[in-house]
């Protein structure tokens, strides 16, 4: 039988090929074990899941083994965004949240994340542990016994009670431009929208129905999956273009002009938005992937700005253990104190319409003005897919022997903390990883300079891909 592993965020699979019913049950009986053996005062497990393919059933499968266990379980009454399930998990002091999607991965793909009991996503050791569980004891699966612990229920009313006491609903209630909202078919569609109609805000939806092939697309908040809303956004002459990633965790912004805006320019305008309109205490952590912009607005605040590898999991720690405001990572995941340890799509929505309010000013005019004061910022990212073994090979080649030149660029200091970051003169740097879930390798390059950053991109793909380029 074939063996599991999780990464650093649970498991992926395709579907039909790892991610099979067989193995969802597996996972589930692992989980219970480890509950179980581990926790001594066993409170309960919630289970929510997103719009792909079979993600309900599969939902309901994991929900019956945990439940045969004799463990109370909470399964959600239809497809749910992940921070609702996470919120649920730290507000009811559950054990444990299950989530079934694969996030921003393509329809193909799904996946089981886990929550901690404090809101956020499970641990490394954690997840580790979990998978050791993993087929050490016969799956149980009575549905006469899972039927006595199992219950559905509805998530989505306290969180949203909990978002309209955690955000200025009246200054909310000001924002009189229209608004388009885009769930990209994925596990935010009717929420975001709902939240905003609640208000009551001007608001036009596109992608806005479940669909497990995402429109064809790929569910991740990027510039190039959102052109139809930048088309959206102009049609309507809306102040704002908001985007959610496939469970909802995850957000993307386009301006009034249908430009994306950088997560890079988003965080240090939200940090600054929430030092003024609450006065709260707290710094800030930031993934690597993330330009140092925050970190010089957060020092204007005498406040510091931790620096983490890549992944959602390393701003959690930080947020656990320090006195954090917010916390970021590039690919659209932002947590907040107060709130919740965990990236929260939709919050992050509503937190950038709450901030255009109080600053009475554009998206276009806030990211100009923090560019002129902290000087111009260009970022390119690419993914590509190529032969795993290739990648292994070539990276870690280049983690052995790393170059001091690239392209025409002297390297001043390589990091291998995570994967392998460059940093160049004029606060330029260029960061190759590989990733945890797929054939891929991607590259993230900032500067000053769009002419250096299309040369340093150039420069590490053919570091690790020469016969692509």
């Amino acid at each position: 039988m074939a063996e599991l592993h999780f990464g650093t965020d649970g498991w992926r699979a395709i579907i039909g090929e790892g991610f099979t019913f067989h193995n969802v049950r597996r996972i589930g009986q692992a989980l219970a074990d480890y509950l179980l053996e581990n926790d001594a005062n066993i409170r309960g497990v919630c289970v929510g899941y997103d719009t792909r393919f079979l993600s309900g059933q599969f939902a309901l499968t994991i929900a019956e083994v945990v439940a045969s266990n004799r463990i109370p379980v909470w399964l959600s009454q239809g497809y749910i965004p992940t921070p609702v399930v996470a919120f649920t998990v730290k507000n009811q002091q559950l054990n444990a949240g299950i989530m079934i999607t694969a996030s921003h991965n393509p329809s193909y793909y799904n996946g089981i994340k886990f929550k901690a009991n404090y809101g956020g996503p499970a641990s490394v050791t954690t997840t580790k542990t979990i998978e050791k569980y993993v087929g050490k004891s016969t799956i149980r699966h009575d549905l006469k016994i899972a039927r006595e612990y199992l219950q559905f229920a509805d998530f989505f009313l306290v969180y949203r009670e909990h978002l309209c006491k955690w955000l200025n609903i009246e200054l909310l209630r000001r924002f009189r431009m229209p608004v388009v909202v885009d769930p990209l078919h994925g596990a935010g569609c009717r929420y975001l929208s709902s939240l905003l109609q609640t208000i009551p805000l001007s608001v036009h939806s596109i992608n806005n129905h479940p669909d497990p092939l995402f429109g064809g697309l790929t569910p991740e908040p990027i510039a190039k999956n959102l052109s139809g809303l930048k088309r959206a956004v102009i049609r309507h002459k809306a102040a704002v273009g908001l985007a959610l990633d496939g469970d909802g965790d995850r957000f993307g912004v386009m301006d009034e002009e249908g430009r994306f805006v950088e997560l890079h320019d988003l965080l240090p305008l939200l940090f600054r938005h929430l030092v003024h309109s609450r006065q709260w205490s707290g710094d800030v952590v930031r993934t690597t992937s993330l330009a140092d912009t925050i970190d010089r607005v957060a020092e204007e605040f005498q406040r510091k700005c931790d620096e983490v590898p890549v992944g959602f999991k390393n701003v959690t720690e930080v947020m656990l253990k320090k006195d954090i405001l917010i916390g970021g990572e590039e690919s659209g995941g932002f947590g907040y104190k107060n709130h919740l340890p965990e990236r929260d799509g939709l919050l992050s929505c509503l937190l950038v319409l709450e901030m255009l309010v109080r600053e009475d000013h554009s998206l276009k005019d806030l990211v100009a003005e923090l560019r002129r004061r902290y000087g111009p910022f260009h970022y390119l990212r690419k993914d590509v897919y190529a032969d795993a073994k290739l990648l292994c090979t070539n990276f870690e080649r280049l983690r052995q022997n790393p170059p001091q030149k690239i392209g025409r660029l002297k390297v001043n200091k390589t990091d291998l903390n995570d994967g392998i970051k460059f940093y160049f003169p004029a606060r330029t740097w260029l960061l190759i990883r590989l990733s945890r879930t797929e054939p891929m390798v991607r590259f993230y390059v900032g500067g000053s300079d769009a002419k250096v950053v299309r040369h340093l991109l150039r420069g590490g793909m053919d570091l690790v891909l020469p016969e692509k380029t």
